[in-house]
């Protein structure tokens, strides 16, 4: 522009920055805004509101209050679009109050605010959970002079089944049509999905037929929510009658509502309608993914059909689809559930050669298939694998190990004597398990206590804190084990002063002895600093109770 004489002026600015922020070209506008200043241009409120815009359509309020700063500087006063556009930004960021401050600062200004004003703000306290704020603002509007529209009614509604209110999202509904608002797909779609979320099935059905009745279209969001909803009740001739009558109606299928009625299919039992309905889906230009494939293997493996999971295993690669770690998970428990452990085992190790992280599912359903074939050493090495892998077990996994660990026969005891070498020098639960059995003879409180044990070595204080609190309410009675266990823990985690909060009481001679004992045996599986820390502790208790000792001495020969 300027080689050929014409030199750009404000306005020549302002289109390129508005047509810039609708791109999201940030720093293009930062480069031209720069430019403005060195051309002694200063911008107008509308050059700045579209900078505003710009930065808070890119996640970027916190810059954009950067401009408005700026703009006040410049003598520049903002105007309700300002004002509208930093709500809006702040409340898609979560900064609920901060786009409040601008509500009343705008108030303030005598700018009156309208619906884009509220609307934004009475989304966000809903989606806050902050309904009475919420419903304040929505009269506060009216009282203003502004009538609530659709995006308004509409934001209110979406706010209030986020928050799980669908009751009163539907008298709002009924409160906008009174008012002659009427709902649009999007207002209906979010409450078919809360009442399916709420399993209130027959409300959404009625919500789908209003839908028809008032020629508001469904769109395929709609139907595959109620397939899923009817699903997910166990009710799969209703959603199948969804599905035929979503397909009669001309509107095609998507993936969610394929896989949708695909895991109806398997969850029944119904492998062959399951795979026509994945032959059909590929015929609209829907392409199976790794939940569609998923559903089938894991279908194909709870009816212990291993060679039909195996074979879709094999489509899914060959196709280029890679299954994931649920995808594993459902053939190790179809084979553990058929007494294969050995081919469960390859499958593990498999998942882990592709880089899979086994979850608490994997390693839980391994666990108790172990236990169950007696093979406590195998068993035991995965607990400890689990654990050095920071996966936290969940209540059926700390359920097999008991039941596994207390259960074991005398001979499964001596094996495991006969194998330590089998036991690496990190597997702390059976070595711990062993020595409690032999020492004081009780299975299930040796399995609580090296439980416990395994749990804090491994940095999981919490968890091992809610296992001792679960099992006192089953009459587990914490003993001096227990105490040193969770000092470790403590001790772990950084926090060895809380370990009064740990002592079930006041400790006797043998009851020491006993302690520290199993301190050696401890100490081989924690790490120096840990060690130290715990002897610390220990010596500071021991020294307390001589010195109290000694005052009850004196007083008893005074």
């Amino acid at each position: 522009m300027e080689t050929k004489g014409f030199l750009p002026t404000l306005v020549t600015y302002g289109s390129l920055i508005n047509w810039l922020g609708k791109k999201g070209d940030l720093e293009k506008i930062g480069s031209l805004f720069l430019e403005m200043s060195k051309r002694g241009l200063s911008p107008n409120v509308q050059i700045y509101n579209s900078v505003i815009d710009a930065l808070c359509k890119c996640r970027s309020a916190t810059q954009a209050m950067v401009i408005l700063k700026q703009m006040f500087a410049s003598g520049r006063d903002p105007d309700i679009i300002t004002f509208n556009t930093l709500i809006t930004g702040l409340c898609h960021e979560g900064h609920v109050q901060k786009a409040e401050h601008f509500l009343r600062e705008a108030i303030r200004r005598e700018l009156n605010p309208n619906q884009f004003s509220y609307t934004p703000l009475i989304h966000g306290f809903c989606m806050r959970g902050e309904l009475m704020t919420a419903s304040d603002l929505l009269v506060e509007m009216m009282g203003r002079g502004h009538t609530p529209d659709v995006v308004t009614f509409g934001a209110l509604i979406h706010g209030l089944v986020v928050a799980g209110k669908v009751s009163e999202a539907l008298i709002i509904r009924e409160k906008m049509t009174e008012r002659q608002v009427f709902p649009d797909v999007n207002i209906y779609n979010v409450l078919i999905s809360g009442l399916c979320k709420k399993h209130m099935l027959p409300a959404a059905k009625n919500i789908l037929e209003e839908m028809l009745e008032k020629n508001v279209q469904p769109d395929v969001f709609v139907y595959a929510t109620l397939i899923d909803g009817f699903i997910r009740s166990e009710n799969l001739g209703d959603a199948r009658k969804i599905f035929e009558f979503m397909e009669h109606k001309g509107v095609r299928p998507d993936i969610v509502s394929c896989n949708a009625m695909i895991k109806g299919y398997c969850q029944f039992g119904m492998m062959s309608e399951a795979i026509l309905c994945m032959s059909n889906m590929r015929k609209v230009g829907c392409i199976p993914d790794e939940f569609t494939y998923t559903t089938v293997i894991s279908g194909y493996a709870k009816q212990g059909n291993l060679n039909g999971a195996l074979r879709w295993l094999c489509d899914m690669i060959k196709r280029k689809c890679k299954p994931n770690v649920v995808t594993y998970s459902s053939l190790i428990n179809g084979y553990c559930k058929t007494g294969d452990t050995d081919s469960a085992e390859g499958l593990f190790a498999n998942m882990q050669a592709e880089a899979l992280s086994p979850n608490v599912v994997t390693y839980t359903i391994l666990i108790g298939s172990l236990f169950k074939k007696d093979k406590v050493l195998r068993a035991g090495l995965y607990f400890e694998t689990m654990l050095l892998n920071h996966c936290s077990p969940n209540d059926v996994t700390l359920h097999y190990l008991v039941n596994g660990l207390t259960s074991c026969t005398p001979c499964v005891i001596n094996s495991i004597w006969c194998n330590t070498s089998e036991v690496h020098g990190k597997d702390a639960l059976l070595v711990v398990f062993k020595k409690l059995v032999f020492d004081i003879g009780d299975p299930r409180n040796s399995a609580y206590n090296a439980i416990i044990f395994s749990l804090c070595r491994h940095n999981m204080l919490r968890e091992a804190l809610d296992f001792k609190n679960r099992m006192a309410k089953k009459g587990y009675v914490p003993n001096p084990i227990t105490f040193l266990s969770l000092l470790y823990g403590f001790c772990s985690v950084g926090k060895s002063m809380n370990w009064r909060t740990i002592l079930p009481n006041e400790f006797q001679q043998e009851e020491f002895e006993i302690i520290f004992r199993y301190k050696f045996l401890f100490d081989q599986y924690a790490t120096e600093s840990v060690c130290c820390e715990v002897s610390r502790v220990l010596q500071q208790y021991l020294a307390e109770c001589k010195s109290l000792q000694r005052v009850e001495q004196k007083f008893a020969n005074s």
